[in-house]
């Protein structure tokens, strides 16, 4: 297998597997798909203030704007099905065909589809484009786990270890999120049809309203975390797990296995907590119970989110070409966005958590209801969606852009990542006014993260492949001759 950061990307990102559209391979629809995610982004400042879209933790989603972020969310696990793919070497033809035509579709049908489905009932023709889309996003995890199963019973290098392991339990775990999410719309488009469905319910003690939410309430929570879970397992591939040894080797093995188990626990958690009664126990609790960290949120955090942290540290540190890691900025850059993820969802999580009296948890009468609205939008659309996001295009940029472009994109995206987390901070803890301070250091963030997101586009689509870059045909040209490149 090449090395990802070697002077020339897998064959297979410029190859296109599907022999009537030899345009389209993943190269080009990694770029593409990334494009589409900031476009999307941007309109999403139309459909409501990313600001101030949440107003309360005990508020009820817009349905809106849960089905326009639908559009981000399918792309960003687009994404994810395209680097999991090249990274971990599933080159079975068939595999990477299914999974290149599945991305594009619900990529932009389920985009396309979210601009107009505004309201249930009365959007269906909106609806069903979405769902169709969500139909490919099922396909897109399904050919994964095959491909995967394929790889292994072949005996491909790198099948028999924990980072390959514990992709194929993440892919395991989203695959099952997706089939709770697509009975959760149909319950919330169809009602009691069939009658089994209410019957269930009863069955329960439970309205039927009831059961959808903690339908949705398990399909997001464990899709979005188990995004994370392939995300830091391919990673871990990416940035030299099998070459690791000793100590570091050793904390990438933990950190793995953390997460690996992780994804085994969530899925067994929400798949009760959205079929039975059951809910997991709050833990640490006091103040007569109302404060404390919710079960759900302890075994997420300190299983795929503490044990990926650890698994970066061990491969971005322990690489022995890489022990100043200021000369390896994407990889630092990497390391620093899911380390701010941690600090945004799981210790400031926490700590509101076991200050809810506080916080109030939706309580608009408590003291610090104004900072807990502002934490209820930050650690979604930043811890959730944004970070994870930027350690996917980051790997993205290890992969396909140019080296002597990589360094810029990992300084910037380090620098907005910080001035961006330091904004949410001041903007939830200290002053949760809508324009102030935290306000506009969070915007400054974003944008400067934006900034970092057109350049990888400019240097990845425009000046980054090899048809059109002379110093990426250059150094081609070096290696195959067996001279040093970059």
């Amino acid at each position: 297998m090449h090395s990802p950061s070697s002077t020339s990307t897998l064959p297979d990102d410029d190859v296109a597997p599907i022999g009537r559209l030899p345009w389209l391979t993943p190269r080009r629809l990694t770029f593409f798909v990334i494009g589409w995610l900031v476009l999307f982004a941007l309109g999403s400042a139309f459909v409501s203030n990313p600001f101030a879209s949440e107003p309360s933790a005990s508020a009820r989603p817009d349905y809106w704007r849960v089905m326009y972020l639908h559009g981000l969310l399918i792309g960003m696990v687009g994404l994810l099905a395209l680097l999991t793919t090249g990274v971990l070497g599933l080159r079975a033809r068939h595999t990477r065909a299914w999974i290149v035509g599945g991305v594009l579709f619900a990529t932009v049908v389920t985009a396309l589809g979210g601009i107009f489905d505004r309201q249930i009932p009365g959007a269906e023709v909106a609806m069903w484009v979405q769902i169709f889309g969500f139909f490919a996003l099922d396909e897109i995890l399904l050919v994964l786990l095959l491909g995967m199963l394929g790889a292994w019973r072949a005996g491909v290098a790198g099948t028999r270890t924990l980072p390959f392991v514990s992709a194929f339990l993440a892919t395991g775990s989203m695959f099952v999120a997706a089939l709770m999410g697509h009975l959760a719309g149909w319950i919330l488009e169809f009602g009691n049809f069939p009658p089994a469905v209410g019957w269930y319910a009863g069955l329960l003690g439970e309205k039927l309203d009831d059961f959808d939410a903690n339908l949705v309430g398990s399909h997001s929570h464990e899709m979005v975390v188990g995004v994370m879970a392939l995300s830091v397992s391919i990673a871990a591939v990416q940035f030299g797990y099998h070459t690791l040894s000793g100590r570091a080797r050793a904390v990438a093995q933990l950190g793995l296995a953390m997460v690996g188990v992780g994804a085994v626990l969530m899925t067994m958690m929400y798949v009760a907590m959205a079929f039975t009664t059951w809910g997991p126990p709050t833990l640490f609790t006091s103040a007569d119970g109302t404060n404390g960290i919710a079960g759900d949120d302890v075994v997420t955090g300190l299983f795929v989110m503490a044990g990926g942290l650890l698994t970066l540290v061990a491969v971005v540190g322990g690489d022995s070409r890489a022990r100043r890691l200021i000369a390896r900025p994407v990889r630092l850059a990497t390391l620093w966005s899911w380390a701010l993820l941690f600090a945004t969802v799981v210790v400031a999580g926490y700590f509101i958590e076991l200050n809810e009296v506080y916080f109030g948890a939706g309580d608009a009468k408590a003291a610090g209801a104004a900072n807990d609205a502002v934490y209820t939008w930050l650690h979604q659309d930043l811890g959730l969606f944004l970070f994870p996001t930027l350690v996917l295009v980051l790997l993205a940029v290890e992969r396909l852009v140019v080296p002597r472009y990589q360094d810029l994109i990992g300084w910037v995206t380090l620098t907005g990542t910080s001035v961006l987390f330091l904004g949410g901070m001041l903007f939830v803890f200290a002053n949760p006014a809508l324009h102030g301070p935290g306000y506009a250091v969070t915007t400054v963030g974003l944008l400067v993260v934006g900034l970092a997101l057109l350049g990888t586009l400019w240097c990845g689509a425009l000046a980054g492949g090899t048809r059109y870059c002379p110093a990426e045909r250059l150094m081609r040209a070096r290696a195959a001759a067996g001279g040093q490149g970059r």
